[in-house]
């Protein structure tokens, strides 16, 4: 690792850190994502018939006939902290289901340390790639899209590290000052992912006990310009109004980071730029920080055999809960023949993204909760 992504992996993790800590809006979103489920779950319970009782830590028990079950935000308890941790290591399941036969996207695991094995693998691509965190993330942290040159890479592979470090085990408990110490000691050995970028729509595909719940398009999050306020007003709009409504006009607050400032700068804009009136930006390739009415239904879309592909995916990885992530271009055919690929498997999916109000709607937490019942 050359003493330049050192330094600047050290200063990525230090202002990510303390950004996260002291901003307000930040700390407001948090709040509001955790108040949405609690009320998301203490809802489907009541639809259902169950008694809910909390814990002391904010944990919510869900009875339901013989049988119980614990939820807090995301997390669901009929997964154990071993299925979690096997879902969380993106290497690991990569290779289970390259293994089975499953289309991955081509990638390389490296770290910070062994940078120059991903810039052989980013010369040999001769195509964009990704860059990401390898394990202990999720919902698009240090995720980097449309890196093409080394010096992209080196930027991509230092967010990445700083984000995979914040979210392992040693950013996650302790007191302030020997978490940091922690962190910062493991950056150049943090295990990153770098990958062919496959083109194609995102599609999230819930299952439970290998029975597909929902489906859903995932669409990259946007602004629309209105000719007099700038990038960077129009995403602090949005922010706005997010905190506003409660989460319910979005989850999570749109982040100014690398893939924000790659994809505007593949439009020729950047966050100054005003757009014109009525000029669609698109802000993000990853599209985690997306809105509500940029989630569509997409059941009627899938093909038996991309279906099928999640489900084993899932099954593979023990999940009882899984969202499986995919890419493809046409999703009527097999991913074999359009080129697409599984992306993750989630098993403590976000279930806030199928509540997008378009016709078809599912709401997730009831049916889970329905199907559980049946079973206890």
């Amino acid at each position: 690792m050359s003493q330049t992504a050192h330094f600047a992996a050290h200063i990525e993790l230090a202002t990510g850190l303390f950004r996260d800590l002291l901003s307000s809006e930040r700390r407001a979103a948090r709040a509001l994502y955790t108040a949405f489920y609690r009320e998301l779950w203490i809802s489907a319970a009541t639809d259902v018939g169950a008694t809910v009782s909390e814990l002391s830590d904010g944990t919510l028990e869900i009875g339901l006939g013989t049988g119980r079950v614990r939820v807090r935000n995301t997390h669901c308890s009929i997964d154990g902290r071993e299925v979690i941790d096997r879902s969380r290591n993106k290497a690991l399941v990569c290779r289970m289901l390259t293994k089975a036969g499953l289309p991955v996207p081509a990638h390389k695991v490296f770290s910070l340390a062994t940078l120059g094995a991903a810039q052989g693998f980013l010369a040999a691509a001769q195509s964009p790639c990704v860059v990401k965190p390898a394990r202990d993330t999720g919902a698009g942290q240090g995720v980097t899209t449309g890196v093409r040159m080394p010096v992209d890479l080196q930027r991509a592979a230092v967010a990445a590290a700083a984000a995979g470090a914040r979210g392992g085990r040693k950013g996650r408990s302790g007191a302030l000052a020997s978490r940091l110490v922690g962190m910062l000691r493991s950056l150049s050995t943090v295990p990153l992912l770098v990958e062919h970028q496959v083109s194609g729509a995102n599609y999230r595909l819930l299952y439970l006990d290998g029975m597909l719940l929902d489906a859903i398009r995932r669409d990259p999050p946007t602004v629309t310009g209105d000719g007099r306020s700038s990038v960077k007003a129009l995403i602090d709009r949005v922010n706005s109004e997010r905190l506003r409504s409660g989460g319910l006009h979005g989850q999570r607050l749109i982040t100014r980071d690398l893939d924000l400032a790659r994809t505007l700068a593949a439009q020729g804009l950047h966050e100054t730029t005003v757009p014109a009136a009525g000029l669609v930006v698109r802000l993000k390739t990853t599209i985690n920080e997306n809105s509500p009415d940029r989630n569509h239904p997409a059941r009627h879309e899938l093909c038996e055999e991309i279906i099928e592909d999640g489900r084993r995916a899932a099954a593979l990885v023990g999940a009882r809960l899984a969202g499986v992530d995919i890419l493809t271009l046409d999703p009527s055919v097999p991913l074999a023949k359009s080129g697409g690929c599984l992306l993750e498997v989630n098993t403590t999916p976000g279930l806030a993204m199928h509540h997008h109000s378009h016709p078809g709607q599912v709401a997730p937490a009831i049916a889970l909760l329905r199907q559980l019942a049946t079973r206890s």
